[in-house]
Parts: C-alpha cells; structure tokens; sequence
C-alpha cells in the first residue's frame, strides 16, 4: 500500500474516532486528502500521519493560499488537519498549526445571503411550484420555521405533531429528529404568522400522506439522492445566489426578532432567542453579522463579551517542546501498532 492510501485510510479512522456528526466526519478526511496529495508531490517520506512536519504543513497552506484558496476554506482545512494530527497523538499542535501561525487570515463572517420580503417569497413559492409541489411545500416550512434545507427535508415524521402542538396554542415545537446532528432545539412560532403557518403545515402534511411521507423522494428513495434532486430542483427554479433557499431562515430570523422588539422583549434576549430557534445557540456575534445584519442597528445596545484568550506556555521552551501525548481512544487503540 502506498503512502498516500496508507495515511489516507488512517486519517479515516482518525476522524471516526474523534466523533461528531456523520457529515463533519466525511468532511475532515476529504479536507486533509489535499494535503496527503502535495507530500506525495514533493516526495516527503511520512512513517505515520502523526509524524507529518509542521514546516511541510505550512508549506502546503501558504501554497494553497498562493493558488487562490478562499481564507474559509483554508482555514477548514488547517481545522481538520489540527484535529486529525491531535487524535493521532502529534503532541502540542494547537499553537504550531493554529491558523495564525500559519498565517491564514480570518474570514469574511458577513452572511452571502439576504431575508427575502414577502413579496420575493412568494415569487420564489411560484418558481419553485413549477418545478415541483414538494419543493414549494419545503421552501415554505423553511421560510415559517426556520428550517434549514436538509431539517425541511426530513421534518416529514414531525408535521403531524407540530400541527397538533400550533394548533392547540403552542408557542414552540420540540425538534430534535432531523435537526443538524440531532441537537434538540425549540422552533418559536412567529404570532403575526401563526395562521400562515398552520397552512404550510397542513399542506405539506397532505402532501406527505400522498407522497409515502417525502416532500421530495429521491431515484433510490434515501436520503442521499433526495438531496441530490434538491438541489438540481433549487437550480433549475433559479433559487441560488442572495436569494437561495437559505436566506429564507435569514427572513425567519428577521422577522422573529422585529415581532419580539414589538412585544417589549429586549434586544439581548431578542438575538438568544432567534440564536437558539435557527438551532445555533449562544452565538451573539454571529446571529447579529449573519442573519440580522439588515437591522443590526436595532441591536445597537447589545454588548458582547471578548473572549477569553487561552493561556500561553509557561516558558519560551514550553513553546516549541511536544505536549504530553493526550490518552484519547485512537492512542489506546494503536497502544500495539506499529507506528
């Protein structure tokens, strides 16, 4: 087996055992591949993927930048090779391959998108009914509720309850089936929408109950080639760019947060609960530069915290010396391997 198979199969395995979500998995060892590649282009004998160089490492990110390499794109990559390279038990390499001393600059956090008005909306709801009812029943829960485009895709098990749940007064619904890593989350119902929101309900419910319980079904009925269709169907209805299927949570997040200024609910406890409704959680900073960038100056008074900067090393030696190799479970696991 060749090097680049041998530490390709092993950056696998890596990211396995570290964990997280299916996606972010597959995500970090297709991101180190490039990396893998370029040793092999410059033919740098590496024994174990734990032993990569870091010069080799900085090499490889300043030529990736060299050949127009996105900074939030650069900066996944170092991500990823960071947390592969410390599941392996490299030693200290938080500060050697951290992305300022890589050099890789911060990127632009300004969300790509915009919240659409009602008017686009429904402009958007009549291209995407041509192509498909399915996917204008989906645009529709992303648009009320907040949905990210894969959590509409698989909402369908959840309709019945949440209908039941709008229609006996509730201001929330539970969501953890089909949310982003399965993280429970509470989705606030907007009071101005309440009623539109119980149509998009009971009509994309309908149309599951005809639909064998898909809003969109895929060539081989799973969810990999619904996805696939998805987004051939938001393409061929010309739903991509500002206005792409996204920026309908960037409405629901605007208008969500005008309608709990209007109740008298303070802007800081506004940006929590639109932050915890989109599933993100405690991110003030970016729920205000994201999705409410359009009335960021109603936040004016909100005042977020600088973060704590992490501790240096002791001693200028303490710098450049490995760490005490982590007891993590991939080490466990190669305790009887040949390096």
């Amino acid at each position: 087996m060749g090097q680049k198979s041998r530490l390709s199969h092993a950056s696998r395995d890596y990211s396995h055992y570290r964990g997280g979500a299916a996606r972010t998995i597959i995500n970090r060892w297709q991101l180190i591949e490039p990396l893998l590649v370029f040793l092999g282009e410059l033919g740098i004998k590496v024994p174990h993927i734990r032993n990569t160089p870091m010069w080799a490492i900085a090499l490889f990110v300043q030529t990736q930048l060299c050949r127009g390499v996105k900074a939030g794109h650069a900066r996944n990559m170092t991500t990823a090779i960071r947390v592969l390279l410390d599941e392996a038990g490299a030693g200290i390499v938080n500060t050697a391959c951290s992305n300022d001393a890589l050099g890789v600059p911060r990127r632009n956090r300004k969300g790509a998108r915009r919240a659409q008005t009602h008017a686009e909306f429904a402009q958007t709801i009549e291209r995407a009914r041509a192509i498909d009812e399915g996917l204008a029943h989906l645009l529709c829960l992303m648009f009320y509720l907040g949905l990210r485009c894969v959590e509409a895709l698989r909402s369908a098990r959840e309709l019945q309850g949440w209908l039941a749940l709008v229609r006996a007064g509730a201001d929330r619904l539970p969501f953890q089936y089909g949310a982003k890593t399965n993280r429970y989350r509470e989705i606030e119902i907007i009071r101005g929408l309440r009623a539109q929101t119980i149509r998009a309900l009971e009509s994309a419910l309908e149309y599951c109950q005809a639909h064998n319980n898909n809003l969109i079904t895929g060539a081989d009925d799973d969810l990999r080639t619904a996805r696939s269709r998805l987004r051939d169907w938001l393409y061929a209805a010309g739903i991509r760019g500002q206005l792409s299927s996204h920026s309908l949570r960037y409405s629901h997040a605007v208008n969500l947060a005008l309608a709990h200024l209007d109740e008298g609910v303070s802007p800081e406890t506004t940006v929590d609960r639109v932050s915890a409704s989109l599933g993100h959680g405690a991110r003030a900073q970016m729920i205000l530069n994201t999705y409410l960038q359009e009335i960021r100056h109603l936040f004016a008074s909100v005042v977020i915290p600088r973060r704590i900067p992490r501790k240096p090393a002791k001693t200028m030696m303490g710098r450049d010396l490995p760490g005490p190799q982590r007891m993590i479970r991939s080490n466990r696991r190669m305790k009887f391997r040949k390096a």
